[in-house]
């Protein structure tokens, strides 16, 4: 299943790696997984502006607030917004906090040919802000007059009185945008005032970069307010008009992977010294109560898809490779004794004995005699996913005494080998000491700081281990205040804070009205980032050798006369469809579709084939010399009308018709075309007009052109949507209807490999 990290960075980009996102994620000030500051059970994790620093919405970052997403795809079963965040008061401070939710059910099938190998979990996002956290702002619609208003350029740097912004692009009449802010700029000569826009699509939804348009009423007329940044499943549930409460979808709502979810809500509490805290975050869990789930980890199925890792003995002796030719050296392997890496990764080689041998890196190499090879993706436990199991709990104030730490306190001091040095003796040490006085008599002589340092222990991986401890555990969030489990913690409290606790209690309280939950039972807690990365189906959207054995069968009969597949072409097939799996594996604006694909990969089979060298799928640019690109240079071209076309499509000096001539999968053509795409990407392509034909750059381009009609004015969502599957019409996106019957053809071909080789989608 497609996975995403539930943060992103400042500037909008994913977390390129699960170590990226788990940096910040271990820096994080409270709110950690197992143990939490008040050293009690925590089933979750806190996201933070340290692991989502753009996360916090207000009018000052409006044009620039990053939201959450959602990890897995799935139905939403309940929710609750509240309109306004929940206030309270301590020693006349002001407090503040938000049970803002949503709950997410999603399903794992790893082999759907295998019986019962599912699991069922939920992903819980809980403190998000409330609805009066996103502001408010003017709608305007583009006037008959304002047909052709230029949206201007946006850089972040403008101030009021500047000179106005370049244009880049038109708006036509019907436009709808949304207003973020207003400045006055010097237009001609004259103050006018702009607005800091966004164009909204058919379901109101944001969308497309931020742009500075002229709100002149004869070009703009205003059509309402409307709460920017909305995500589309909270623009569903406002619309059901029920807050405050929990609450059920009134028809089947799904999202999927990288969708918004919302954005840090503001937190005022107490602290120490009377004082009150500010803080913005979020609390994520996910968990399950699904029965299967020790089957699950043990992979009973017998699920053999997904990648393949090996686990390093911590014995493991280290040799030097000379060809053919293995010799131990003095050396072991020291560190990360739990080792567990990636397969293909350690380049796995047979020797002339038909032993095998994996490189663990820095030149070192392992037998396979002391390696657990070939566990599968699913083999979680021996991938390090355990199991703990405690009954249900009387007391949450002793939540860190329970069987379950002890257990996980047991697994860290086994993982943990004395005999590998110093630094390991001693923390393995540390946590038999730790069981030693757990077990002796109770008598209070391990302090909750004591045990929630020991669950957070940060070395040698020990923090690492407890991420893959999976506890069934009673939940936070069931039975409000009155539940005896509280009883004890409610007692110790402040005097002065405990009316306040008691109605965040009972105002965060969910699971008693949610289906599934409601009988109060323990459930199963996974770390929500290790645990659902682990669900990941490698995020590759096509499989890329499946995907070539079945092109390089069928490529001289997509058409007749085609030319033989070279090894050169095969090489930049291989480059395309990587680039694919790598646009969409990090893209939050397109999801990837089927159909979609297969006509974008028809017409680069199409644009890219260069016929002078037979290469298919070929970066190079558009055939021609340079005289041939006279037709598109403002001076060189023999009629005016080719001068002035080429003049309006940004090519304004001589020599820029073979500059800007046809380059990547679509042929990108013309100076400004190149600026939208530098502009969007953040690329100089206009200064360096070849990086556009690097399927690097040029399959993003065209993935964005073709999503939003940047080539023709028309889109690919015009002709491939939920109504029809015009491969024929498509070909209007890019080049009238220059060879579309053969282009469609192409597609049917390419989707029917994608059926067998991709995960992509035929919904919309």
């Amino acid at each position: 299943m497609k996975i995403c990290f539930p943060a992103r960075k400042a500037n909008g980009e994913q977390y390129a790696t699960l170590d990226d996102m788990m940096q910040p994620l271990c820096q994080e000030p409270h709110g950690s997984w197992l143990a939490g500051t008040n050293n009690m059970w925590h089933g979750g994790i806190h996201i933070t502006s340290k692991s989502a620093p753009g996360s916090v919405l207000t009018n000052e970052t409006a044009d620039t607030a990053v939201p959450l997403q959602f990890m897995a795809g799935g139905e939403v079963v309940a929710w609750r917004i509240n309109q306004d965040y929940l206030t309270g008061k301590y020693i006349n401070n002001p407090l503040q906090y938000s049970s803002t939710f949503v709950l997410v059910k999603s399903t794992c099938t790893p082999d759907p040919e295998k019986k019962d190998n599912s699991l069922d979990f939920y992903s819980l996002y809980i403190g998000l802000a409330p609805l009066s956290a996103f502001p408010q702002h003017k709608l305007y619609q583009v006037t008959d007059k304002g047909d052709g208003l230029n949206q201007r350029e946006y850089t972040g740097k403008e101030k009021d009185g500047d000179k106005a912004p370049v244009a880049k692009n038109k708006l036509k009449t019907g436009d709808s945008v949304i207003v973020l802010r207003e400045i006055t700029f010097d237009l001609k000569g004259q103050a006018q005032t702009f607005g800091l826009a966004r164009m909204l699509n058919s379901k109101s939804e944001m969308t497309g970069g931020a742009f500075w348009v002229s709100l002149d009423p004869q070009y703009m007329t205003p059509a309402g307010k409307q709460r920017a940044h909305l995500p589309a499943w909270m623009q569903q549930a406002v619309a059901q008009g029920t807050f405050d409460t929990v609450v059920k979808p009134a028809t089947k709502m799904e999202v999927a992977a990288g969708d918004a979810v919302g954005y840090l809500a503001e937190d005022i509490a107490p602290c120490d010294l009377h004082g009150v805290e500010k803080s913005a975050f979020a609390h994520i869990e996910v968990i399950s109560t699904d029965s299967r789930m020790v089957d699950f980890l043990s992979n009973k199925a017998q699920v053999k898809s997904g990648p393949k890792y090996v686990h390093i003995h911590p014995e493991s002796s280290v040799y030097a490779r000379s060809g053919d030719t293995f010799t131990k050296t003095e050396g072991k392997v020291k560190k990360d004794i739990h080792k567990i890496m990636p397969q293909d990764k350690c380049h796995p080689f047979t020797d002339s004995s038909g032993k095998r041998w994996f490189d663990i890196g820095d030149g070192a190499w392992v037998s396979e005699d002391d390696v657990d090879a070939d566990i599968g993706q699913y083999d979680l436990d021996k991938l390090g996913f355990k199991a703990f199991e405690e009954p249900s709990t009387s007391d949450m104030t002793k939540s860190l005494r329970e069987g379950w730490i002890k257990d996980g306190f047991t697994r860290m001091a086994e993982w943990v080998r004395p005999e590998r040095g110093i630094r390991e003796k001693q923390v393995s040490d540390y946590y038999k000491s730790l069981l030693r006085k757990m077990d002796s008599d109770n008598s209070g002589d391990l302090s909750g700081e004591e045990l929630r340092h020991a669950v957070n222990y940060a070395e040698l991986d020990v923090r690492d281990i407890a991420a893959r401890m999976v506890v069934r555990h009673d939940s936070e969030w069931f039975g409000g205040s009155s539940h005896h489990r509280w009883k004890t913690f409610l007692k110790q409290m402040d005097p002065l804070c405990i009316s306040y606790v008691r109605k965040w209690f009972d105002d965060m309280e969910w699971m008693s009205k949610v289906e599934g939950f409601s009988s109060g039972e323990p459930v199963w807690h996974m770390h929500p980032v290790i645990f659902v990365e682990a669900l990941s189906d490698s995020a590759e959207l096509i499989n890329v050798d499946a995907f070539m054995s079945l092109y390089e069968k069928e490529h001289t009969s997509f058409a007749p006369g085609t030319a033989a597949l070279s090894s050169a072409s095969k090489s930049n097939l291989r480059k395309v469809l990587n680039s694919l799996n790598s646009y969409y594996a990090t893209s939050v604006e397109y999801k990837p579709n089927l159909y979609k694909l297969a006509y974008m990969l028809a017409t680069i089979r199409h644009e890219t084939y260069h016929y002078t060298t037979a290469e298919f799928f070929s970066e190079k640019p558009e055939i021609g010399g340079v005289s041939y690109f006279n037709k598109y240079d403002p001076v060189l071209a023999d009629t005016p009308k080719r001068r002035e076309r080429a003049n309006k499509n940004g090519n304004t000096a001589q020599g820029d018709g073979f500059k800007y001539r046809g380059r990547g999968c679509v042929h990108l053509t013309w100076k400004s075309n190149y600026k939208k795409a530098q502009d969007k990407f953040g690329v100089n392509f206009v200064d360096s007009p070849d990086l556009a034909g690097d399927f690097k750059y040029a399959v993003p381009i065209m993935v964005w052109g073709m999503e939003e009609g940047m080539f023709s004015g028309k889109k690919l969502n015009d002709y491939i949507n939920a109504g029809e599957v015009n491969y024929v019409g498509s070909r209007y996106i890019i080049n009238g209807q220059d060879q579309a019957p053969l282009i469609a053809s192409y597609a049917k071909r390419f989707e029917a490999i994608l059926e067998q080789t991709s995960s992509a989608s035929k919904g919309f």
